[in-house]
């Protein structure tokens, strides 16, 4: 059963015999470590985040913006101000260019660049950005340390001996020159491709995946049969929901897959990878009875925790238009034993601040990280009211303008985040949307999280078993209105269309009051509804990974923006819900 339990078989890497418990462990001693450097620098947040841009300016000073901006002659925040313009991704596309295809260094910074990553691209738009073994090391001893940390100091202890099912896909890919293209996540992946047989349940060609593979199958066969699993981990929660889902309908395939030994025929991919499969696993009769006689109970309470009795901990962003995911998995497949662990805010760009503690939707600034300024959200872009961390105002709304070791200088993130509280100087953020995502069918600007709240509320009032939504400004209607896409795993009996549309109508007035005004005046429509057929979401996600998407990096449309998305979820409503 090599793909299931969990032996104290070993792997020689590097000279090390190596366990899960062993690597595990030296993560969260190394964590403890970062931790404790990061609480140091709380202490006199300002001066280390200076520190760091003063010393990112000379060592860049003989780049060719460096050089434009005479960093070398910079011995103040206020003259870095005055010198340099706050920027956007365009100005630096040429850059980027010249890099990829001329070959060209010393442009952006002077640091060494190990890949060229891929944004997420919340338009649509995904833009590539340089990545310096500078900001992976940052990454690594912040981000990934730091959660193993915290998870050591918050978990039983047999989180150690336990495995993880893995729902990153790293693709990586090969530009000219021999650059590499590719995620943030692949990089880290790519690292512990190692050590990965070890400490995850999901394998190699579900982390690796080549374009034609059901990976959604492989995570969920190999989770499922693993009855050590203590964790899962994913970069949005929106993932870890839509894994749930699937083997809730799919349990009997799955099961009895693990019972024979076999994968199933109609799962898609190819004849080499499949063989491969095939190699990794064997009959598992007693597993797959455990699983049937769990999942024949039904889905009425939760089954996850049933399944793997170790389970601890789900992991991943958590916050903004991610928190209606949070939900779904705590509504529907776990139970209070489970804990989370809310990334913090990161990004392609760079790493902005990590939690310091287990289930904390705040998290903390990262000195060392980046030079951090904020514009308050309500300054209409008047950059003279841009402050530095020491100025912000807990309670207040910023947009992080941010100085990096990637060659971004005073870039805009478009991210709003919330001052909560301070851990010494330290500012606590919490994420609350893109700047860039909101709506409008007059003049109202509704937030996503206004069209979040709405959903889970409606959901909630009326017991639908919600799987996501989408929502399109329709402007062109005789009378502007907002119309739902909202699909629906389960539906109480007798309930109809025109029932929920008038409640998710009343839950948007509430959460944004102009539209119920634009009624009264005459000049909006109430709310439409539109319900989406099964596995709508599923299929958005695997369409835009056949279009070349990294699959890490797909995230929810949660706001229709584009014909695309209108046009591909429109001829997606189930019709028996029109009549």
């Amino acid at each position: 059963m090599r793909d299931t339990e969990n032996k104290t078989k070993e792997n020689s890497v590097r000279g090390l015999e190596l366990t899960a418990e062993k690597i595990n462990s030296y993560s969260a001693a190394e964590g403890a470590k970062a931790l404790a450097d990061l609480k140091k620098q709380s202490i006199h947040a300002m001066e280390e985040n200076e520190a760091f841009l003063m010393k990112l300016l000379q060592d860049n000073k003989d780049t060719e913006i460096g050089k434009k901006y005479d960093f070398a002659s910079i011995k103040t925040i206020e003259e870095y101000q005055k010198r340099l313009p706050v920027t956007i991704y365009d100005d630096y596309a040429g850059y980027v260019i010249r890099n990829i295809h001329n070959n060209e260094d010393n442009l952006m910074t002077a640091y060494p660049i190990r890949v060229y990553c891929e944004t997420s691209g919340s338009l649509g738009n995904p833009k590539i950005v340089p990545m310096t073994v500078n900001s992976i090391h940052v990454q690594q001893k912040y981000n990934s340390l730091i959660c193993d940390a915290i998870k050591d100091m918050a978990l039983k202890p047999g989180w150690k001996k336990g495995r993880v099912m893995t729902l990153l896909e790293s693709k990586m890919t090969e530009m000219k020159k021999g650059k590499e293209y590719g995620s943030l996540s692949a990089i880290f992946m790519q690292e512990a491709k190692a050590v990965l047989p070890l400490i995850s349940t999901t394998p190699a060609e579900a982390i690796f995946p080549d374009g034609n593979t059901d990976t959604r199958y492989l995570q969920a066969r190999f989770g499922l049969a693993a009855s050590d699993l203590v964790q899962i981990s994913t970069t949005f929660l929106s993932f870890a929901a839509e894994i749930l889902r699937y083997i809730e309908n799919h349990w009997q395939m799955l099961v009895s897959d693990i019972e024979t030994g076999t994968v199933n025929s109609k799962v898609r991919m190819s004849e080499d990878i499949r063989e491969k499969i095939q190699e990794k696993i064997t009959p598992m009769p007693e597993r797959a009875a455990e699983l049937r006689a769990i999942f024949e109970k039904g889905f009425d309470t939760p089954f996850a925790t049933k399944v793997w009795p170790d389970l601890q901990l789900i992991s991943g962003v958590g916050t903004g238009a991610f928190e209606i995911y949070e939900y779904k998995i705590r509504e529907r497949y776990v139970d209070e034993r489970v804990q989370f662990y809310f990334a913090g805010l990161n990004s392609t760009e760079g790493l902005f601040s990590v939690p310091l503690a287990m289930g904390d939707k705040k998290s903390a600034i990262v000195p060392h990280s980046m030079f951090y300024e904020f514009l308050p959200v309500d300054a209409q872009d008047d950059f003279s009211q841009i402050v530095t961390l020491d100025k912000v105002e807990v309670g207040r709304d910023y947009e992080i303008i941010m100085t990096n070791a990637n060659g971004l200088y005073r870039y805009r993130m478009r991210d709003c985040i919330r001052i909560m509280d301070k851990y010494n100087e330290l500012p606590l953020i919490q994420f609350q949307y893109r700047l860039n995502q909101m709506a409008e069918i007059i003049d109202d600007h509704t937030e996503e999280s206004a069209f979040t709240k709405t959903a889970m509320d409606t959901a909630l009032q009326l017991g639908l078993d919600l799987v996501d939504y989408s929502v399109y400004p329709d402007r062109d209607a005789p009378l502007p209105r907002y119309v739902y896409f909202m699909e629906f795993a389960h539906m109480p009996e007798g309930i109809t269309r025109e029932q929920i549309r008038t409640v998710v109508h009343k839950n948007l007035e509430k959460y944004s009051p102009d539209i119920k005004e634009y009624i009264k005046k005459g000049i909006g429509a109430p709310t439409e509804l539109h319900i989406l057929q099964p596995e709508t979401y599923m299929l958005y996600h695997d369409l835009m990974v056949f279009k070349g998407r990294n699959p890490a990096q797909v995230k929810p449309v949660h706001i229709i923006i584009n014909e695309f998305h209108y046009r591909f979820f429109s001829k997606l409503i189930e019709e028996e819900w029109e009549k």
